[in-house]
């Protein structure tokens, strides 16, 4: 059975699809996961047991919508003629959608399409009316031709139900798998920091709202001088991503609990996040895909046995709360921040770090995987044993 599982990236940092990848491959599926090729990257490699191609979209950037839409053409064209030979179509996010229209249309493929949406898709931040009404109806469009859906948070599988109300449907979170859990000390000996310091760690994409802003500015409360403040992640490609980058390096040169890390390897993530004191996930409520958000640093942060600071969103104030794993921080603002941090350093952090670990575990990848593997089995009309 030959699955094609499309993303709109270059598949160089996508822990999501590269878990989906090897789990498939490991129950006995042929995956071939197609991507975005650009300079430095292979046209087609191997990973895991799994093939990685790589689409050319020649000289085509996001640099504007007209740009970017020729770039999505050229990338659904080429993918149509491909991906009509496999069994299995597994689309991560809309970008896939018209390829597979275009498969269905010129080729007619008799693809079974799974569709995963990783975000609200035609909710996130900036999207213009436009973009909104287009996203919709391309979902609509395509929704006869998907037979299984997927997505990562109740929430957001709740605004699917109407559109996808007569097929399998199932909730795989963004959680690593499980690892074994080794405190250890290397921002201590990275960063130079005195052995048992108190230390916040922020970790992923430096983006705006994600309250790294208004964190900088709370890390100046006299409060916390003796408080290290750990920024590890990059600012990506986008303008604002490295604006933020440049300020966290340049702050970080200025005040000494102010510290930029680069990312890191996934393989040795665990061992840096666990050498923290505390995770922060604090996504602003500014637009519907944001509020209903469950980030893959928050099941990160857990996995390492970090008490975790979240902003107050339903999915994650529901499981800070359940498992009692951290504090809800009443809104992003560096006051609110401040008072926040106090209270959670007012609290048993090894009590915390307990709890978070064990709502890792409960949620873990080998827990998500089963979900996967049965949607599969469902939607391909395999017998149950």
């Amino acid at each position: 059975m030959k699955i094609a599982s499309i993303v709109n990236n270059c598949f160089t940092n996508d822990s999501r699809v590269k878990k989906q990848a090897i789990s498939l491959t490991n129950a006995g599926y042929e995956v071939s996961v197609f991507a975005v090729w650009r300079d430095g990257l292979d046209h087609l490699s191997h990973e895991n047991g799994y093939q990685v191609k790589r689409i050319k979209t020649y000289l085509f950037s996001d640099k504007n919508i007209v740009t970017k839409t020729f770039r999505i053409l050229v990338f659904s064209f080429s993918l149509s003629s491909e991906i009509h030979k496999f069994d299995v179509v597994h689309c991560h996010d809309f970008h896939p959608l018209p390829a597979v229209l275009l498969s269905k249309i010129f080729f007619r493929s008799k693809s079974i399409v799974i569709y995963d949406a990783h975000e609200l898709q035609s909710e996130k931040l900036a999207l213009s009316k436009p973009s909104k009404f287009f996203i919709k109806s391309l979902e609509k469009l395509a929704s006869p031709f998907i037979s299984g859906f997927i997505t990562v948070s109740e929430s957001i599988l709740e605004r699917y139900n109407n559109l996808f109300s007569r097929i399998p449907k199932t909730l795989i979170l963004n959680c690593p798998p499980k690892e074994e859990l080794a405190k250890s000390i290397k921002f201590d000996s990275l960063l130079s920091l005195h052995r048992g310091s108190v230390k916040c760690l922020y970790q992923g994409g430096f983006l705006p709202f994600r309250g790294i802003e208004e964190l900088l500015e709370g890390s100046r409360d006299s409060g916390f001088e003796s408080l290290n403040f750990i920024f590890m992640g990059h600012g990506g490609m986008t303008q604002s991503g490295k604006s933020l980058e440049k300020r966290i390096v340049d702050l970080a040169k200025k005040h000494k609990n102010i510290h930029h890390v680069k990312s890191v390897p996934m393989n040795d993530l665990l061992s840096f996040t666990s050498s923290a004191s505390f995770g922060v996930c604090l996504t602003v409520d500014n637009c519907l895909n944001h509020k209903y958000s469950l980030p893959n640093k928050f099941f990160e942060y857990a996995m390492a046995g970090l008490p975790i600071l979240v902003s107050d969103l339903p999915e994650m104030r529901k499981l800070v709360q359940k498992y009692n794993c951290g504090v809800v921080c009443e809104t992003v603002t560096p006051h609110e921040i401040v008072k926040s941090i106090e209270e959670l350093l007012a609290n048993d952090l090894n009590k915390l770090s307990k709890n978070a670990r064990r709502m890792a575990e409960d949620h873990s990848w080998e827990v998500q995987e089963k979900k996967l593997l049965f949607l599969y089995d469902q939607v391909l009309k395999v017998p149950l044993k």
